[in-house]
């Protein structure tokens, strides 16, 4: 079975602007798509796995980030095959609050990764440029990453170590954590 890139969304394949809430603000980060598809071709499986309270919040629906989906899916070459997400928030609203297993950092969407889409961890990695992204992993026979192309890479670094839970590697943004993956064992080697 081929190992799985879980990939956070905002501030790792397109550029942190807040809350993404419409197609127009999207804007897909330097190298990500080639990073994307090196990756693919290395033979992983690729899954995005982003927690979008905005929604419980009132600030999208769920056809607005279908449609963001969509066009980053195709900005993407097509390659990837999931893109789960957590539309709670645990001050709730509009019918997605209160406590969840999929926000992250809870491993819900990893668990749903799995159970959908029969994914196994071994082998794989997970990349994303927050703290909570990469809690996710733990636990989990993943690699993480850091990348530093969105949220504040010192704090973010400062809340793992609090955690007792350093990344595996820090990267400046997803071509380079790329970069370190291919370089190690994996199912290209």
């Amino acid at each position: 079975m081929k190992p799985t890139v879980f990939l956070d969304r905002d501030g790792t394949l397109n550029r942190e602007v807040g809350f993404v809430r419409s197609v127009d603000q999207l804007e897909v980060l330097p190298g990500a798509a080639a990073a994307v598809r090196r990756l693919h071709d290395a033979g992983y499986r690729l899954v995005v796995v982003t927690n979008q309270s905005g929604i419980a919040r009132g600030l999208y629906r769920q056809q607005d980030l279908a449609a963001i989906h969509c066009r980053l899916h195709d900005q993407l070459g097509g390659l990837i095959e999931a893109w789960l997400h957590c539309p709670h928030h645990p001050d709730g609203g509009h019918g997605y609050g209160g406590e969840c297993t999929c926000r992250k950092p809870g491993a819900g969407l990893l668990h749903q990764a799995r159970e959908l889409l029969g994914v196994d961890w071994p082998g794989g990695a997970l990349i994303g440029d927050s703290a909570r992204d990469l809690l996710m992993a733990r636990g989990l026979p993943l690699r993480t990453v850091l990348v530093h192309s969105g949220k504040p890479a010192d704090g973010e670094r400062q809340q793992l170590q609090r955690e007792g839970f350093p990344p595996d590697h820090e990267a400046a943004d997803l071509p380079a954590a790329v970069d370190w993956l291919l370089r190690g064992p994996g199912p290209h080697a």
